[in-house]
């Protein structure tokens, strides 16, 4: 299953205080049936918002203000992700043709441009933002040198290209969902396998290291969240099985929260879930639905009281838990 255009949810940070409670809607960006939201991303930090939008651009505001900072183009490319580093010191975009470009924020200055030469499926930079990792459709994924703006190589991932990619917090793992439904862990340096998992018998869209680098949270078609050894590779445990289809997974700076978005796999339209899990009591701490979404970006932030939302309507909203 590919990546598929389609209107996003970010989840910023519900706080373990604030789970459960409800939300009120604080500020609403309206934008034209062009400019329908793609993608969308929050900086770690909480500084910056941005959104890559149907006219092939991407929007970046500042964050409490809502100021349009800067307006980045790919070129006439449909856009296919959109990320931010950990740090927030960079912002990714990848386009349908392959196309990378990163920009070094605060400034918006452009910092390297780059051909993967193929359709995007997963990007991730690492948290020392030495290398990226890309995941071109239906291609083993490549590690590029940022500093050089050259391949470094590639990971012996399946031939018909990974899913989804993450480092792990502490620099030293990679990790990628492949389309043989195969998880794969690697050192981040040399490229050597680390652990794998091959018990999975459908695809997995999303992975989210925990906050200590020790698992790695999977899920996708089968519509269940797993937590995996990165030693062993083996499924520790599974969360409680949804009726949707997993698309982002995310963990709280504080590690005791998952954030997962869900979509139905009928019609990308139709309404479906962000659940937010208590990692200790594998409990849902909070739910959010809103009519024709799904979800391909996001992240938490810092202070733990906001909730991003991009839906069918055409607005990005922001909420805030009571």
């Amino acid at each position: 299953m590919r990546r598929h255009t389609v209107y996003l949810l970010a989840l910023l940070l519900i706080s373990s205080a604030a789970l459960g409670q409800n939300l009120k809607l604080e500020k609403s960006i309206p934008f034209s049936d062009a400019e329908a939201v793609q993608f969308t991303a929050i900086s770690p930090k909480g500084s910056f918002l941005a959104a890559a939008c149907k006219d092939g651009r991407v929007r970046l505001w500042s964050y409490p203000a809502l100021e349009l900072k800067e307006t980045f183009d790919l070129v006439d490319e449909r856009i296919a992700g959109l990320w931010f580093s950990r740090d927030g010191s960079l912002l990714a975009a990848a386009g349908k043709r392959g196309r990378i470009r990163i920009w070094s924020l605060p400034s918006g200055k452009m910092k390297v441009e780059l051909s993967a030469g193929a359709d995007i499926n997963a990007l991730a930079i690492s948290p020392d933002l030495s290398m990226l990792a890309v995941a071109p459709a239906e291609r083993p994924a490549q590690l590029w040198d940022l500093r050089l703006g050259k391949v470094a190589g590639s990971l012996p991932t399946n031939f018909s290209g990974s899913l989804a990619l993450d480092f792990s917090p502490d620099g030293k793992w990679l990790a990628s969902a492949d389309a043989d439904t195969g998880i794969r862990i690697y050192d981040s340096q040399s490229g050597a396998p680390r652990a794998s998992n091959s018990d999975f018998l459908l695809e997995t869209f999303a992975a989210a290291f925990s906050t200590d680098s020790r698992y790695l949270y999977v899920g996708g078609a089968d519509k269940t969240i797993s937590e995996i050894d990165t030693l062993t590779g083996k499924v520790v445990r599974s969360l409680p099985k949804q009726s949707f289809v997993v698309r982002m997974l995310e963990t709280s700076p504080d590690g005791k929260s998952l954030a997962a978005a869900y979509a139905d796999e009928h019609s990308f339209d139709n309404p479906a879930p962000v659940m937010v899990w208590d990692l200790a009591t594998q409990a849902v701490r909070t739910t959010v639905l809103q009519p024709g979404f799904t979800t391909n970006g996001g992240g938490f932030l810092p202070d733990g009281r906001l909730l991003l939302t991009s839906n069918g309507a055409g607005k990005l909203e922001v909420w805030s838990v009571k």
